[in-house]
This record gives structure tokens, C-alpha cells and sequence, in this order.
């Protein structure tokens, strides 16, 4: 019986969920540097504020947690399950060709935006189905509140810091992965290395490498620039690099530089083999490079075999393995920078159980 009356529900408010999900993605709620009270930037904290506002009107009992996650309680009884939901989304690309990331459009069944299916449209769905529930009368015996973060693509320390506060319910979902439920969840090992070396005046030489921007993200974007190093000796590894890998390399001189951009395709870290890595690829290709001997060109070298391009499953580094319930370990190295006396990075492993 309730799930007919909830079904004719949903229906009957399609038009006005579908409008809230695009309110919010119109938010550019990417994380940004911090603001005194807004812990994770504006974008965050203005998206937190958006959907409080819609939990309020709603008839849901809000709280905000220092901008770091609100909270909307179905009833005044102990708390039996959360819902667990975040509003930040991952760093925009610029390969966006049916709309701009925050400006969000209906094709063909489809709703365009950054942050429509994570976590933006799933977290409405889940105020949807309690106010569905409210709305039509329905008691229930315990309260469920729904936790709307703002820090999951950068860690979940809003997640830390709310667990800190609060109790864990019971029970807990999280409407963010696939369709229709996960009950397992492989471990998250993401470390960041440094080490420092000194500089070689000895040409050709590598000055600097700079790629990814978030550690759960393949890099779609690299670049390197080396210094005295042949045009055409760049132009031809750079060629082979891109026949190799299917990575896009374009080389530009700049009097006594060369700079190397690579452009490769994003995707999630705990699924890389979608992606195809820009800074796996351009490491591969400076690598073989005929630069001069350094402490750093060895770092260089010893980097690209430790995360071979394409080697989604941590082989490079050992550590391959997988059980029957979880699958295989994987392995991203999302963010690195390099400079002529030191080197600094990060890798994101999702681990078997």
C-alpha cells in the first residue's frame, strides 16, 4: 500500500525534484581554500546553506555543523538510520561539450551538470523519499536523518568532524554509488611523499612537472618543462609517447624551454581503468628522454616505474592483489609536482578487503 501512494508520490513531484537537484548544481561547490567559517571555501558552504533552506522548507528539523555538514531529522525519536550524502563535487575539466558544469540542462532524459549523479541528484532523491514519507502521513517508529557533507571528494574530514559530535545510528546507506546497492566497501590508502635532492646545472634538464589537482581523480592534465633540450628530439618522444599511451601531447618552445602538456581523460580513482592518465603517460615519456644524469631525473625514472602508465592494479609497485568479494586493489597517482631539487605527490589505493 505505501509503496504505491509513495510511487504516485514521486510522480506527482518529479517536476519540482528535478528542480531542486539543478538549484544546487548550479552551486559551484568545488573545495576552495579555506574562509574564516567556511572551512572548505564558499562554493561548499553556500551549497550546505542552499540545502538547509530546502530540508526547512520542507518541515524537516536542520542543523548546520560549522559548514562543514547540515543535517535534517525526519522526527524527534531515536535516531535508527542516517543517509549519508555529500554536496562538494570533483574538479571540472574542460572537455564539457553539452553545457558548462554549473549551468545544468535537460537532453534527452538526461540532467547535464556537474554533480547531478554524485552526489547532488542522489542526495535530493534521499530528501525526496522522506518528505515522500512525511508528506503522505506515514509514522515512523524512529527518526532518520540525513547527513549532507561537503568534504567527500577531498577525504571526509566533514564526516570526521560530525562523528566527533554525534553517534552513529544503527543503521547508515549512502545513496552514491551503483544502482541498487553496495554492501561492501574495499579499504582507502591515500599517502603523500616528498623527498629533496640537490640541483645539476648539467642540460638538458628537467625544471619542473606539474599534474593532477585531487588524489581521487585520474589526472586528465600534465606538463612538463625541460630546459636545453632539441625541439625535434621532444617532437619525436612525444610522438611515440602518444602513439603508446593515447594520450594527447603537444610540445611549444619558449626560447631555451620546452614544454610538454599532456591531455589525457579523467576518472575516479577507485575505477582509474576508466580514465587514462596525463601524468602517468608524460612521466613514461620523460623518462626515456636523453637529459642529463641528476638526483632528480632518477627520481623521474624511478617514478614511472613504480606507477607504469596504464597500470591500474599497483603492479609496478608490488603490491597487486584482489579476493573474490572486493576484486582487485587499485591504484591512482592523482597529484605530483617536481622542481629541480625536490619532489612531492600523492597516490590514492583502494585495498581489498
Amino acid at each position: 500500500m505505501y509503496r504505491e501512494q509513495i510511487d504516485a508520490y514521486i510522480d506527482a513531484h518529479k517536476e519540482q525534484l528535478i528542480d531542486d537537484v539543478m538549484k544546487l548544481v548550479r552551486i559551484d561547490s568545488q573545495r576552495t581554500q579555506e574562509t574564516p567559517g567556511k572551512p572548505y571555501g564558499e562554493g561548499p558552504a553556500e551549497v550546505l546553506e542552499a540545502a538547509k533552506e530546502l530540508m526547512d522548507s520542507y518541515g524537516f528539523a536542520t542543523r548546520n555543523y560549522e559548514n562543514r555538514v547540515v543535517t535534517g531529522d525526519f522526527n524527534e525519536k531515536e535516531k535508527q538510520l542516517d543517509i549519508l550524502a555529500h554536496l562538494d563535487v570533483v574538479p571540472v575539466t574542460k572537455d564539457w561539450t553539452v553545457t558548462d558544469p554549473f549551468q545544468p540542462v535537460i537532453r534527452d532524459g538526461k540532467i547535464y551538470g556537474r554533480g547531478t549523479a554524485d552526489d547532488k541528484g542522489p542526495a535530493m532523491a534521499a530528501l525526496y523519499a522522506m518528505k515522500a514519507v512525511k508528506d503522505l502521513g506515514i509514522e515512523l517508529d524512529y527518526n532518520v536523518r540525513l547527513i549532507l557533507g561537503s568534504d567527500e571528494e577531498c577525504g571526509s574530514s566533514d564526516l570526521v568532524y560530525y562523528y566527533g559530535i554525534e553517534k552513529e545510528a544503527p543503521m547508515s546507506f549512502t545513496p552514491d554509488a551503483d544502482y541498487p546497492v553496495i554492501n561492501i566497501e574495499k579499504g582507502h590508502f591515500s599517502k603523500k611523499f616528498h623527498g629533496e635532492f640537490e640541483d645539476c646545472d648539467a642540460l638538458p634538464k628537467i625544471v619542473k612537472i606539474h599534474g593532477g589537482d585531487k588524489v581521487n581523480v585520474v589526472p586528465a592534465n600534465a606538463e612538463a618543462v625541460i630546459l636545453g633540450l632539441e625541439e625535434q628530439t621532444a617532437l619525436d618522444a612525444a610522438k611515440k609517447a602518444q602513439d603508446e599511451t593515447k594520450v594527447k601531447f603537444t610540445v611549444t618552445k619558449n626560447q631555451d624551454e620546452i614544454v610538454i602538456t599532456a591531455k589525457g581523460v579523467a576518472g575516479h580513482a577507485s575505477t582509474p581503468e576508466v580514465g587514462n592518465s596525463a601524468l602517468t603517460a608524460l612521466l613514461q615519456l620523460l623518462a626515456g628522454l636523453p637529459v642529463a644524469p641528476s638526483r632528480g631525473f632518477e627520481k623521474i625514472r624511478a617514478l614511472a616505474k613504480l606507477f607504469p602508465h596504464n597500470d591500474y592494479y599497483g603492479k609496478g609497485m608490488g603490491v597487486e592483489m584482489e579476493d573474490e568479494i572486493s576484486g582487485k586493489l587499485t591504484m591512482n597517482l592523482g597529484v605530483f609536482q617536481y622542481t629541480p631539487t625536490s619532489i612531492n605527490g600523492q597516490f590514492d589505493s583502494r585495498v581489498p578487503i
